[in-house]
């Protein structure tokens, strides 16, 4: 599996906002023991286009709309703690902070051998002829922050133990002063991203409307992918930006059309899957055995 080694305005209440249309609900998401904020916790409804991210300081908003079943569940999600569920009207009524408990026993030690390592790409490192993108957003999404939680990566074949030693993207478009991203990683199965594997979260920061070659460094966070995984699913997930202007909201990556389906990608937290035939410019600059 995937292992890692190293790695205002409070809202002291979830509360209720209803007009005509919706409800939303409000609040806060900390720590059970350690009663601090937790930042970027996935929160939405199983199946459906509706979800959200906390903020940096653990706070949320997130509206349901006026059809919703009232025993829909309301997911809580994070890397490194148990996850917790709500239907609407629990979460309606909740009074006080969510508290969400640590997972324990999740952090594994990698034993390495020595070994000849061999350098190798893992997915698409080039951009092509630059014709093609991908973008997060597109010109009839009107508002930009309403979409928290947006995901999309590619299906990584391997038949080998890696290192993955860097992140590369190839980005076509940026009109955000700073954009922060969460590195995921899932099992797949029938093609479709199902549990993550990461037992330590890794949010990466792009600033000053960065295009071009971008490269993150994942050495400090010695992550392993095993080949008895088999395929697995590597994505960036959209949790935080500040526009440049009042009306930026384009962000892209190059891509290519693609023979195989290796493109996967969801609109919100807990939206179903989505795949798609094109090849998204992201790769893993690995050492593999």
């Amino acid at each position: 599996m995937v292992r890692v080694v190293v790695f205002v305005f409070l809202l002291s209440s979830v509360s209720i906002l209803v007009n005509a249309q919706n409800k939303v609900a409000k609040g806060r998401i900390i720590d059970a023991e350690s009663k601090q904020a937790i930042p970027y916790v996935n929160i939405g409804v199983l199946q459906k286009n509706i979800g959200t991210v906390s903020t940096e300081s653990g706070q949320f908003q997130i509206s349901f709309p006026g059809n919703m079943a009232p025993q829909d569940s309301v997911v809580f999600s994070h890397i490194g703690y148990k996850t917790i569920t709500y239907s609407e009207d629990q979460l309606l009524r909740l009074d006080g902070d969510i508290q969400l408990s640590p997972a324990s026993n999740l952090l594994q030690d990698v034993v390495v051998k020595p070994k000849k390592w061999k350098n190798k790409i893992l997915g698409r490192s080039g951009k092509g002829l630059g014709l093609m993108h991908y973008n997060f957003y597109t010109f009839y999404e009107k508002e930009v922050d309403d979409r928290l939680g947006k995901e999309a990566g590619i299906l990584i074949t391997n038949k080998r133990d890696c290192f993955l030693n860097e992140l590369q993207m190839q980005i076509s478009s940026n009109e955000f002063s700073s954009l922060k991203f969460r590195l995921n990683f899932y099992q797949v199965k029938n093609g479709i991203p199902t549990e993550p594997i990461l037992p330590k979260e890794i949010v990466f920061e792009i600033k000053d409307g960065f295009v071009g070659l971008y490269k993150l460094d994942l050495t400090p966070f010695n992550l392993y992918l095993t080949k008895d995984l088999g395929d697995v699913a590597a994505t960036i997930q959209w949790v935080e930006s500040k526009k440049m202007r009042p009306n930026s909201k384009y962000f892209s990556l190059y891509s290519s059309l693609s023979a195989n389906t290796s493109f996967v990608s969801r609109p919100k937290s807990m939206a179903s899957w989505e795949t798609s035939k094109q090849d998204l410019s992201l790769c893993f600059i690995s050492a593999c055995d």
